[in-house]
């Protein structure tokens, strides 16, 4: 179009310069009148004006193409870098849902890792419980040593100078010193290791035995008759009575009343023929170690002596063992095996009236060993305090310190001292 409006003012052009040539040339009447000069000059300018708007307006169509194309460009690269961003933003989450996931898993992994530490800590636990459960089925509840199989007899044994040195009290595993009236003393002897051909002398039984026995199961119990009130104590209670089953003879070495004797293992036959079975046996509640804890206050404790009505008994380490003396003499059996203790426990007890009366009117004393109080454990050459309790007849007898533990008494045997409040004791 624009070619040929320029193609026209051309010609248009040219005709006028023809026009004015042959008119200049001749110069006579044939030269074009000055009106269709003035037509075709219009014309030409007619047709340039045409071909500069033409121009105008198609250059402005392809500015407005370019900047269509621009705006389109622009929309493009915006779209390209939302794009480019919404990638970027879908990568940033599944590298966060990579790693949130990797922390699941490890988080997962380290809580079965805990759990699987913990099963082991527990089987761990479970096997040293059993461990601990098999050591302490070998392990004698009176000793600490080698588990016996034999039944557990307590004997009532005469403590005055009349019925010293006793017999068979060499192998006892545990010697309990009570109070009984007119301020004498006697011995409550209990033999489960060992028991011994012939034991004695043998005395009456007192209302002390009743409470404290229970501690041990259904031991038996050797005595020689008794206050009504004792022996009814002792038919009421789970200790058995060993008078169907007693062994005993009248020995000639020493006078009536400190000559009767009895022989154990007679006694442990007799029952077992009887019954079929030994009587049941319970561990009174002491514990049992070889080397001191390491976690418990010990001090020096070489020596002590202790008065339990009238009658004294001292203790002293020998390095092997504590000696016992008897009156502050030292004490023997009637073999002369020298009297031993790896432990000497003073059990602070209270003790009252039982109803029962002697020959003179002196009143038998019964020594509470239900409740609790103060003790000192002596083993080897030192001594720790603490407190024993005991709940009931039946019960063990807990032995704990300051801080609740369990005191551990050396293995071996042991004499307690039942001290009443009117008592002393005099340890070093």
């Amino acid at each position: 179009m624009q070619r040929r409006l320029i193609a026209r003012a051309l010609i248009v052009l040219i005709a006028v310069a023809v026009l004015a040539g042959c008119t200049t040339a001749t110069g006579g009447s044939g030269a074009a009148a000055p009106g269709d000069l003035a037509a075709l000059a219009a014309s030409a300018s007619s047709a340039a004006e045409q071909s500069r708007a033409a121009l105008a307006a198609r250059q402005e169509a392809a500015a407005r193409a370019i900047a269509a194309a621009k705006a389109r460009a622009a929309a493009a690269k915006a779209k390209a870098t939302k794009a480019a961003a919404a990638k970027a933003a879908a990568k940033a989450k599944a590298a966060q849902l990579a790693k949130a996931k990797a922390e699941k898993a490890a988080a997962a992994k380290a809580k079965a890792a805990k759990l699987a530490a913990a099963k082991a800590r527990a089987a761990a636990a479970r096997s040293r419980a059993a461990a601990a459960k098999a050591a302490a089925a070998r392990i004698d509840p009176l000793t600490g040593r080698a588990r016996s199989r034999n039944p557990v007899i307590a004997v009532k044994l005469d403590n005055t100078s009349a019925g010293r040195p006793q017999f068979g009290v060499d192998s006892a595993d545990i010697v309990y010193v009570e109070e009984v009236e007119g301020g004498l003393t006697r011995l409550i002897a209990l033999f489960h290791t060992t028991l011994p051909t012939e034991v004695g002398p043998v005395r009456s039984v007192r209302s002390t035995d009743t409470q404290l026995l229970p501690a041990y199961g259904r031991p038996l119990l050797v005595y020689s008759g008794g206050a009504g009130g004792p022996l009814s104590m002792l038919a009421a209670s789970r200790v058995t009575d060993a008078a169907p089953y007693a062994a005993t003879w009248r020995s000639g070495a020493k006078p009536a009343p400190y000559n009767l004797h009895a022989n154990l293992q007679q006694v442990a036959s007799a029952y077992r023929a009887a019954a079929g079975h030994d009587p049941a046996l319970q561990a009174p509640g002491m514990q049992f170690q070889s080397g001191f804890p390491k976690d418990q206050k010990w001090t020096s404790g070489p020596s002590v002596d202790v008065r339990i009505g009238n009658v004294h008994t001292a203790f002293q380490w020998t390095g092997k063992g504590y000696r016992v003396m008897p009156a502050g003499a030292p004490g023997t059996a009637a073999n002369g095996t020298p009297l031993i203790a790896q432990n000497v426990l003073v059990q602070r007890v209270h003790d009252d009236p039982d109803g029962t009366v002697d020959s003179v009117g002196s009143p038998s004393m019964l020594t509470r060993t239900v409740g609790g109080g103060e003790f000192v454990l002596y083993r080897n050459g030192r001594a720790t305090t603490g407190r024993w309790s005991r709940g009931t007849a039946e019960s063990p007898t807990g032995y704990r310190d300051s801080a609740g533990r369990q005191v551990k008494f050396a293995p071996g045997k042991t004499w307690v001292l039942l001290v009443p409040q009117s008592g002393a004791v005099n340890g070093r």
